[in-house]
């Protein structure tokens, strides 16, 4: 009885919090019909979580808000700091409502029933934050994946144009612009920083930075220094470049290939589990004749 009337009191609790976020959230509604449904479901609800995160208590803070603002960062650029509240917000929003459906069932049932109710509500916030709070980090891993394998081909295109006598801007545009893929849209993001204003270097550099891989960030901080040596150096630097990152992607490539077999030993076993069941099960029945 003692628990029940706990959790019907954290039940009201959650339950007055959700509402004082739904009231103070309405000078947020704009900005949440702005956010596309298809990436953001229940969008009309993350103004409960940015009212709270003005709240101290479920304020985003610490190295929380430092990943969140870098991963954000990496993806959507300037609007870094707008797109981690967002996911912020999303969170807090879903997290609430699971704690105030998930108190007030507690309240009304007993026994097994509500060990049960509360297990499913604790299982379901922790699956919340792996899928809201990891969805950037998953994005710029992908990305990061798809950059490397790709990266081989790049340098070598580049490292042909260079040699034919091109200069590095050139070469850089025909090649960003010659294909679709996440690398060449990194590539072409640091064309606008070039039209824009910044320097061959600095605009290449960003390049590196967004692309949050060990290998095209060391070919990025390489190819500034052969920028000050002169075209041909940086030739040469491509070319051996070109040679080397051949290599990785083979090694990348095995290794995608044990993942995916990885991947396969749990399928399998439960397709074997269930063979094993059939055959025991026919088994039995035999006998039982």
């Amino acid at each position: 009885m003692i628990l029940k009337i706990i959790f019907l009191i954290l039940a009201t609790i959650c339950t007055v919090l959700f509402l004082r976020g739904l009231k103070q959230g309405k000078k947020y509604e704009e900005y949440a019909e702005s956010l596309a449904p298809s990436l953001y479901p229940m969008r009309e609800y993350y103004i409960v979580g940015w009212a709270l995160n003005n709240m101290s208590i479920f304020r985003l803070r610490g190295k929380l808000e430092q990943d969140l603002k870098k991963q954000s960062k990496l993806i959507w650029g300037n609007a870094y700091e707008e797109h981690a509240m967002i996911t912020w917000g999303q969170f807090l929003s879903v997290s609430l409502f699971s704690c105030c459906v998930g108190f007030i069932l507690c309240g009304f049932v007993s026994g097994m029933f509500m060990l049960v109710v509360l297990g499913i509500m604790i299982l379901s916030i922790m699956a919340e934050w792996n899928l809201i709070m990891s969805k950037m980090k998953e994005t710029i891993q992908k990305r990061k994946e798809a950059c490397d394998m790709e990266f081989s081909n790049m340098i070598s295109k580049l490292s042909l144009l260079i040699n034919s006598g091109m200069i590095l801007r050139e070469a850089w545009e025909l090649v960003a612009y010659g294909k679709e893929g996440d690398l060449y849209d990194l590539m072409r993001t640091a064309c606008d920083f070039m039209r824009n204003g910044d320097s061959d270097a600095a605009a290449i550099n960003k390049f590196g930075v967004l692309s949050d891989s060990a290998e095209i960030m060391k070919f990025s901080s390489t190819i500034i220094q052969g920028l000050e040596k002169g075209n041909r150096e940086l030739s040469d630097f491509l070319t051996g470049q070109a040679s080397e990152q051949l290599m990785h992607k083979r090694q990348l490539a095995l290794q995608q290939g044990e993942k995916a077999a990885g991947k396969l030993i749990i399928p399998l076993g439960i397709t074997f589990a269930g063979i094993i069941l059939i055959i025991v099960s026919a088994a039995m029945q035999s006998l039982s004749f």
